[in-house]
């Protein structure tokens, strides 16, 4: 809009905002816990309740209209009942995890602020059908520090987004994973590494479009992330 020569840009391709799994620590070391989270996120209400008609819905890193978009892959949320039956294999084999046939999970958010408690309140209402779901509200730095050590389960996270999603690959490099990690989740994938590194050196714009979208696919399959919205930024 403009008024008294001012002017507001919104921009939504760039960052995603998501839950982000440790999948180092229990019980989100195990795939079938971190499968069961992204099929009861309740992706749907999220975006209608805290996107408010302009934040856009989030399957991947990558937005629509982006060449690196890959529109095969559409995140296995608001699936409760896919959720209930993953929980219900994983607990007989893991009960120190479980109570009362549901997983035990710590969920972090930086606070206090009304619109992440709300968010996490939010997620929470559709994660209670196979979870049992604590808080940790912790101030921001605290929350950014124990992501970087490794010290918590599942938590409120924004990332990626780059013009270049080269420059994205430190989150995402076996490398980058050691007592202080920048792979967020901790996951070393020696395939995902050599993709990233194959679409770095590739000139060819299709071939390297080609490449993104597969690891598109990749992340999608190792349950690492679970994307809820393209983040909308105002200048």
């Amino acid at each position: 809009n403009n008024e008294a020569g001012a002017q507001n840009a919104l921009d939504n391709t760039g960052s995603e905002q998501m839950v982000l799994i440790n999948s180092a620590a229990p019980p989100f070391d195990d795939i079938r816990a971190r499968q069961a989270l992204t099929f009861a996120t309740p992706q749907n209400n999220y975006v209608t309740l805290l996107g408010v008609g302009v934040a856009r819905r989030a399957d991947s890193m990558f937005a629509p209209g982006s060449p690196y978009y890959n529109p095969d892959v559409i995140q296995e949320t608001d699936q409760p009942d896919r959720a209930v039956e993953v929980a219900a294999a994983y607990c007989p084999d893991v009960p120190d995890n479980c109570s009362d046939d549901k997983i035990d999970m710590i969920y972090g958010f930086a606070g206090p602020d009304l619109a992440t408690t709300r968010e996490a309140e939010l997620l929470a209402e559709g994660w209670e059908v196979a979870f049992n779901v604590s808080f940790e509200e912790v101030a921001q730095d605290t929350g950014i520090n124990n992501v970087i050590f490794g010290l918590y389960q599942a938590g409120d996270w924004r990332s990626f987004g780059a013009v270049d999603p080269v420059n994205d690959n430190v989150w995402l490099m076996c490398r980058t994973i050691g007592p202080l990690s920048l792979n967020f989740p901790r996951f070393c994938d020696k395939d995902r590494d050599a993709l990233l590194l194959e679409a770095q050196i590739t000139e060819d714009p299709a071939a390297r479009a080609t490449l993104y979208q597969e690891l598109s696919a990749k992340l999608q399959q190792d349950y690492l992330y679970i994307f809820e919205t393209h983040t909308v930024w105002g200048f």
